[in-house]
């Protein structure tokens, strides 16, 4: 979990922030826009991107009118507005994919990259970030499209929040625990949900950190 020192820091600094890949998608908007007079379509971007997918075209756009750097309208209209893009700093890290806070979802397509606070990073072991998408870790103050900051590992000790990999190639962030019977439970942190028993997990990493976003 953040420190309150995290969390005070953490407001800022995804605003401030944007991935190789979200400065690419923005430069091609600004140079096709004067070109063209009009936005690129979904695949335009995906493909000037390199990925195959629509939605993750879709997902760069929307962060970064999340971050006030385009406008965007119903009917398509696209505006560019008028914010100096930051640099990258040392504490750069990859922003792997989103990982379920309720059900196990499939990762973004093509790895990106964000700055985090220094003191999220120690120095010892591989540092990575995901997206949150849900709400069953919401007691753990971990919210939905919050970005988790994970220490790569794979093992787990019982009660830590883990990035667990299941049979079925999902993957999850829940509470870890090893019962008698040799099965893992785990365990969401939400009244409204129950705690899931598997046979066999693959554990990623472990939670060190979150970065919320403040609006």
């Amino acid at each position: 979990m953040k420190s309150k020192k995290q969390a005070a820091e953490s407001g800022s600094f995804l605003t401030n922030t944007l991935a190789p890949v979200q400065r690419q998608t923005l430069e091609f908007l600004r140079n096709f826009l004067a070109e063209k007079g009009y936005a690129p379509s979904l695949k335009h971007i995906a493909d000037f991107i390199g990925v195959k997918s629509a939605s993750t075209a879709h997902f760069h756009l929307e962060r970064l009118e999340d971050k006030g750097f385009i406008r965007r309208g119903a009917d398509g209209m696209l505006e560019l507005l008028d914010r100096v893009t930051p640099q990258l700093g040392p504490t750069a890290v990859p922003l792997v994919g989103v990982i379920a806070a309720g059900r196990p979802i499939e990762a973004i397509e093509q790895a990106t990259t964000i700055e985090i606070p220094p003191s999220m990073i120690d120095g010892r072991g591989e540092v990575y970030c995901l997206e949150v998408s849900g709400n069953s870790m919401v007691d753990e103050h971990i919210c939905d499209r919050d970005i988790v900051v994970i220490k790569k590992q794979d093992n787990a000790e019982d009660g830590q929040i883990v990035v667990a990999l299941l049979e079925d190639g999902g993957a999850t962030l829940k509470r870890y625990r090893r019962l008698k019977s040799g099965q893992v439970m785990l365990i969401p942190a939400n009244p409204t949900m129950q705690p899931m028993t598997v046979d066999k997990v693959t554990i990623q990493g472990r939670l060190i950190g979150v970065i919320r976003e403040l609006h």
